[in-house]
């Protein structure tokens, strides 16, 4: 066999796609649906903080429930970040995932956007969770 030849036959090709954990995906999907459900029902929940601001005369039930949803959306941005560069060339998880969490993390970012965020990510989410099929089981 000639030495430019060697890529041509089958049996020295190697299929090596890394192995990943699948770990992040699962997390990811995880986040962005639990975290999309509660960006969803977020301004509820701040509004549910201002009355009980109002009857115990502080400010600790919208700081609270304003920064619980700051760091969810904050989480779905590096996790769909953190996939995205993790994930990169594998083919185990498509793209849109990864771009669906991150768009949703930025909107809901924008004040008076988190809900449209949470429903992004909500769908990004269900993307990470349907691409656990590609993983092997061992």
């Amino acid at each position: 066999m000639r030495r430019g030849d060697q890529g041509s036959n089958p049996v020295h090709q190697s299929q090596d796609v890394p192995t990943k954990s699948k770990a992040i995906a699962l997390a990811g999907g995880i986040t962005g649906l639990a975290g999309g459900i509660m960006l969803i029902f977020g301004p509820m929940l701040l509004v549910g903080g201002a009355v009980a601001n109002v009857g115990t005369r502080s400010l600790s039930g919208t700081t609270g429930v304003s920064a619980f949803l700051t760091l969810i959306k904050i989480a779905v941005l590096a996790l769909g970040i953190f996939g995205l560069l993790y994930y990169r060339g594998t083919g185990l998880v498509k793209t849109a995932g990864h771009i669906l969490l991150i768009v949703g993390g930025a909107v809901a970012i924008i004040p008076l956007l988190g809900w449209v965020g949470g429903i992004v990510a909500i769908v990004g989410g269900a993307l990470y969770l349907s691409s656990l099929k590609n993983f092997k089981t061992v």
